[in-house]
């Protein structure tokens, strides 16, 4: 499965889209526990290491052990890079001074999220699987495949706010 090219410094690399895959679409992979602090909004952006296509306005939820299973979607705005997040919360002013790194590459793309929507029908590990669709990464995120998000726009959505 290709991967995101790893950035060297403070350069924003945007990763490449990969053939048959959406350029509108990422599969993030997370906790539950984290996910609840979405829905919470305790947490209010996706930080990454590497920037997103800029097409990307939506990432779908997958949730790892012991859910294993696409749950939510969440619609996003723009990339924000270093220095353009307001000064509310710590992780915006950690991330605008560049130290916000969760103990691995430091975060240089940010991106808000505008809405979360639960699915009503989740899509489960192993009919990603058995549809050949790629899978999830273990903490980070892939371009979801062009059928694949095909299939989980027309499942009907209960959106969260």
């Amino acid at each position: 499965m290709p991967r995101a090219r790893k950035s060297g410094g403070s350069e924003l690399i945007v990763t490449e889209v990969p053939k048959g895959r959406t350029d509108t679409a990422i599969v993030i992979t997370i906790s539950k526990e984290e996910l609840q602090k979405y829905i919470d909004r305790e947490k209010t952006h996706f930080f990454r290491t590497n920037a997103w296509n800029e097409n990307v306005k939506k990432v779908w939820i997958y949730v790892k052990d012991p859910v294993k299973c696409i749950t939510h979607v969440a619609m996003v705005g723009p990339l924000r890079a270093k220095s353009e997040l307001g000064p509310l919360g710590k992780s915006s002013v950690a991330f605008n001074s560049g130290i916000l790194n969760n103990g691995r590459q430091k975060y240089k793309a940010a991106y808000e999220i505008t809405s979360i929507s639960k699915l009503s029908r989740e899509m489960e590990f192993m009919h990603i699987i058995s549809r050949g669709y790629s899978k999830p990464t273990a903490n980070g995120n892939v371009y979801a495949d062009s059928v694949m998000s095909k299939e989980l726009d027309g499942v009907d959505l209960q959106k969260i706010f």
